[in-house]
């Protein structure tokens, strides 16, 4: 063979190799994993420094957060205790950067974590540790000692207030679940059954439960909170504090923080703070009426109850304010927790409908549609817009949900014809 042919050859034979080199499928690539990337839902983070490592146990001693404005009030220095006892929890995995530890004890300042990866931190450097929410749930305060049985409900409301407005709470809902907050004793002994403990919190998405007495002793209150770590079934920290008696006597307004019970099953509506019977003229104008009560033939999913209003729009206002019929609830509220508010309603007409928030300064309100079939409506807090006198002259105000007066489905005569009358029917009413 000539050396022309075998150079020809090769060619040829290299040409087939990378022909079927081409053709071939290919070895499937290794898909590098991804590394998951921490959940982050800190509110901010505490600086703190490495102070000791022991195998896979780390010390570190943390610049806890900024202490509440002191005015030597009670309820101030409960709270601080609370956010003090419990601003970590033990059992809680967290990241420190990107390496995953448990946290395994609090004493103060000094937080103890267990390592489950491989870690970069060195004795004496800074971190930063995550400082995240936390998801606490109420049992209700109790007097057990004294006359003035409102102190409790004055104490829980204030306590609620500054934790939530500290930014480090969530307060879950758990009107629902009253029974099962119920049968968490705590007695002199301090015992409870750890098992009923977990159970509410997994009910609840609660990981504390707040617990507290008072008790009048002499010119002073006895107050003894007990927080409950739901994780563990177990009381992680006790609180007491003295405080003056005449401190907790005037008790201003009660605001409450759990979610409304909107489903008139069961109990007298107005000890609800739902504004009850008929009123005539005034408000819904000359001629005018409108009357709320239970209505048991008509309620909405299969219950047995509903909120109704009877209503006829007057001819002419008796004042210089809007004409209008409402159904109301007085009851003062904290919604800054919630996102907004579901209910079903229908008519026995096509009629437009508000829903109100009354704030310290003003409304706060949104138009729906109301129909002649049962509807669900959701109205997200986010929507609202400041209500106008029939001026239509108003300061420009901002809602306040820490501070509600109380919530209204309203109609006036700038929706609705004067003349006009109607029933309109609530039910299964809840914030979100």
């Amino acid at each position: 063979m000539t050396k022309l042919n075998l150079k020809r050859l090769s060619i040829v034979l290299i040409l087939g190799t990378m022909l079927w080199m081409g053709c071939a499928t290919p070895p499937p690539q290794v898909k590098e994993e991804k590394k998951a990337e921490p959940v982050k839902r800190g509110l901010f983070s505490l600086p703190a420094q490495v102070e000791k490592i022991e195998e896979d146990l780390i010390t570190l001693r943390i610049e806890k957060p900024a202490p509440l404005k002191n005015d030597g009030k009670l309820t101030v220095a409960l709270a601080q205790g609370v956010i003090d006892t419990c601003y970590l929890l033990e059992g809680r995995e967290i990241f420190l950067g990107q390496a995953k530890v448990e946290v395994i004890r609090v004493s103060g300042n000094d937080v103890q974590v267990k390592g489950r990866d491989k870690t970069l931190l060195t004795v004496g450097s800074r971190v930063n540790f995550p400082l995240e929410k936390k998801f606490l749930a109420l049992k209700d305060f109790e007097v057990i000692t004294g006359s003035n049985k409102d102190a409790a409900r004055y104490v829980q409301e204030d306590i609620t207030s500054l934790l939530v407005d500290s930014g480090q709470f969530n307060v879950v809902e758990r009107s629902k679940l009253g029974t099962v907050l119920e049968e968490i004793e705590l007695g002199q002994s301090g015992v409870i059954d750890p098992a009923t403990v977990q159970k509410a919190g997994m009910l609840l998405g609660a990981e504390i439960i707040l617990t507290g007495t008072l008790a009048a002793a002499g010119e002073q209150w006895n107050v003894n909170l007990r927080l409950i770590n739901t994780a563990t079934g177990l009381i992680f920290a006790a609180i007491h504090k003295l405080g003056p008696i005449h401190e907790l006597v005037a008790a201003g307004p009660i605001r409450a923080y759990d979610n409304i019970d909107g489903g008139f099953e069961s109990g007298d509506p107005k000890d609800a703070g739902w504004e009850m019977g008929r009123i005539e003229e005034g408000i819904t104008g000359v001629g005018g009426y409108q009357r709320v009560y239970l209505d048991n033939n008509q309620a909405a999913n299969g219950s047995k109850q509903s909120l109704a209003m009877d209503f006829k729009m007057g001819s002419q206002r008796t004042g210089i304010d809007w004409m209008r019929v409402a159904i109301t609830n007085s009851n003062g509220r904290a919604l800054a927790q919630f996102r907004g508010v579901k209910f079903f309603i229908k008519g026995t007409d096509n009629f437009t409908f508000r829903f109100r928030i009354i704030g310290m300064r003003g409304t706060w309100g949104k138009d729906f549609p109301v129909s002649k079939e049962w509807r669900e409506v959701r109205i997200p807090f986010s929507s609202l817009s400041q209500g106008v006198p029939p001026s239509g002259k108003a300061p420009t105000l901002t809602l306040d949900l820490r501070n509600t007066t109380g919530i209204q489905w309203t109609a006036n005569d700038g929706m609705m014809r004067p003349g006009t009358r109607g029933t309109i029917r609530l039910d299964e009413i809840s914030f979100y």
